[in-house]
């Protein structure tokens, strides 16, 4: 995605379906997390031919889950309505993006380059 975007759903009963798959799908991603940080210590560290491959297994795994519409990047919330901010390339509740905004539009030099566009447009 390429331009900011924003989803709603104003629907109760559809609300409530989007809440409870995000929150089945982030149960299960740190319930594989766990399972992985398991097995990971299975092993020494001098083995790394078996650790490497799980430990890169698990941070794909939480680079995913840190990238999805399931979570909000910033708080973590997973029950609101997100907004995608293409230049980060993450999902960001409404409360977290407006306040972001807000922060950015009083701080415009905050950036490492001063004429580095905003981040949070």
């Amino acid at each position: 995605m390429d331009k900011k975007r924003t989803l709603k759903i104003t629907h109760p009963r559809l609300r409530t379906l989007r809440d409870n798959l995000r929150n089945v799908i982030v149960k299960e991603v740190y319930k594989r997390l766990h399972e992985l940080r398991k097995e990971i210590r299975k092993y020494p560290i001098e083995d790394a031919k078996n650790r490497i491959p799980l430990i890169r297994e698990k941070q794909t795994l939480k680079c995913a889950l840190d990238a999805s519409i399931c979570k909000c990047s910033k708080c973590t919330f997973t029950t609101s309505d997100m907004i995608h901010n293409p230049f980060d390339k993450n999902w960001y509740c409404i409360s977290c993006y407006e306040k972001a905004h807000e922060w950015y539009k009083t701080h415009p030099h905050s950036t490492e380059s001063r004429n580095a566009p905003n981040p949070f447009p």
